[in-house]
């Protein structure tokens, strides 16, 4: 869920950080990224530059760590960085916010950001 406030998006829903696998499919192309944090409402990615640009909407297909499920997603492009990643080149960072999905696997989503999220600030809880 996203709130405006003073022409900018203020998050309202948990992000939890992961190590998961994403594949985002371009009409007959596919690629794969990594997968750097997920919300109820969106996803971050990162990945090697290629040489092709950015469509504003992408169908994703995320391997979501902790669960035996893939999600499938239509991604709308929130934000676009590339930066220098020493060696290996260029990386890219995309922010998508979920544009459509099944009920079903926003569900999945949610529950899982949320459990995560609990178990996340518990432990900061635990620690203090």
């Amino acid at each position: 869920m996203w709130h405006a406030k003073s022409s900018e998006w203020q998050r309202l829903t948990p992000r939890v950080e992961v190590a998961g696998l994403c594949n985002e499919i371009r009409g007959d192309a596919d690629s794969f990224a990594s997968v750097i944090d997920l919300s109820p409402a969106g996803l971050r990615i990162e990945r090697p530059l290629r040489g092709r640009g950015l469509e504003a909407r992408v169908q994703l297909e995320i391997d979501v760590p902790e669960i035996d499920e893939v999600l499938w997603v239509l991604g709308e492009v929130c934000f676009d960085r590339v930066r220098h990643a020493g060696a290996p080149g260029l990386l890219r960072t995309t922010g998508f916010r979920i544009a459509a999905a099944a009920g079903r696997e926003l569900r999945l989503l949610r529950d899982y950001v949320f459990e995560r999220s609990l178990i996340e600030e518990r432990a900061r809880r635990a620690s203090q």
